[in-house]
């Protein structure tokens, strides 16, 4: 939002402007007069900040008091025609006192009567017309701040609630996946352990932050894909090709690892059907595609379904991400951002 010191320095730049044009232009006319140059300057300078102060106090005075029921577009008319009327009754008093305006002055006019009010009007128009384009600019950017903080809450309400739906059964399994090890004496349980606190540690810490690098998001990939191996072996296949320019972009926390766990809660996961899971890079965007093996009846459990990431990337970027299908595959391409 622009300030009100903001709008007085405008004021004050083209009062100087003004008071700059005004004498020069009688200059050419009737030749070098000192007085007359300085009283054209201290009339150029005067009258263009009397219409500005009149359009930045006083005219919101005339509104609370008398005219506040209006319309914005009623107001926008009342404050040109009221502005105008100033500056003529402001000519009008500085023409009968004769205090800086002389009717001396005006003898090479073609019309005298006229030609001081011509130059008022012109001079309120141009402030009216300066003050009206700082306005749409200052709504511009607010209705732009108040749009990208409606995107933040929507992220943050639409992250708050991902987090919720995250599915308690990786847990569940996770944990027994542990017991076995420890029982088995297997020498990755410690590292699994390791594994398992570094992923959650990470769950915990991005509720901070609306997006993160690619890379990251892959190290607590690296970390999910570790503690899904000690679960199914070769039977999950992952491979992971990022480039290393799309690694310094940014994506939305656990995007990828949503969609490693949206494919195997979806698809079959067996010795005779292993799942195959590809992450690269292509172009702009980051693809996850995987052998479509389809499960004739998916878990009952609470869903971070694809419309919740797309919701994200709308939220952040105003992008959605693009799901494909074919008859041996499931494709979803992730936009980058920058």
């Amino acid at each position: 939002m622009l300030s009100k010191s903001f709008y007085w320095r405008i004021a004050f730049i083209s009062a100087g402007a003004a008071s700059v044009v005004y004498p020069i232009s009688n200059w050419f006319r009737q030749g070098a007069n000192a007085h007359f140059f300085a009283r054209e300057w201290v009339f150029g300078l005067g009258f263009t900040l009397l219409m500005w102060w009149y359009n930045l106090r006083g005219f919101t005075w005339l509104q609370h008091r008398f005219i506040a029921h209006q319309s914005e577009q009623g107001l926008r008319w009342i404050r040109i025609i009221t502005t105008l009327l100033l500056s003529y009754v402001i000519i009008f008093t500085d023409e009968k006192l004769q205090i800086l305006h002389l009717d001396r002055d005006l003898t090479d006019y073609a019309h005298p009567d006229y030609a001081n009010e011509f130059r008022a009007a012109i001079t309120a128009i141009m402030v009216l017309l300066v003050f009206f384009l700082l306005q749409i600019r200052e709504r511009f950017y607010a209705a732009r701040a108040e749009n990208d903080g409606l995107k933040l809450e929507n992220s943050i309400a639409q992250f708050e609630m991902l987090k919720q739906q995250i599915n308690p059964h990786f847990l569940f399994n996770s944990l027994n996946i542990l017991k076995t090890m420890v029982k088995n004496q297997d020498s990755n349980s410690e590292e699994y352990v390791l594994r398992l606190a570094e992923f959650y540690r990470a769950l915990l810490l991005v509720n901070q932050r609306q997006k993160i690098s690619v890379a990251e998001e892959l190290l607590a990939l690296d970390n999910y894909v570790f503690m899904l191996k000690a679960r199914f072996e070769d039977k999950l296949q992952i491979d992971c090709r990022i480039a290393a320019h799309t690694r310094s972009t940014f994506v939305p926390p656990l995007a990828l690892q949503m969609l490693v766990e949206n494919c195997i809660k979806h698809n079959v996961v067996s010795t005779d059907k292993p799942l195959r899971i590809q992450i690269y890079s292509e172009k702009s965007q980051i693809v996850v595609a995987n052998n479509l093996q389809t499960k004739r009846s998916v878990e009952d459990s609470n869903r971070i379904g694809l419309e919740n990431i797309n919701r994200r990337y709308r939220a952040l970027t105003g992008q959605d991400i693009e799901i494909e299908r074919t008859d041996t595959q499931f494709i979803v391409r992730l936009p980058e951002i920058g």
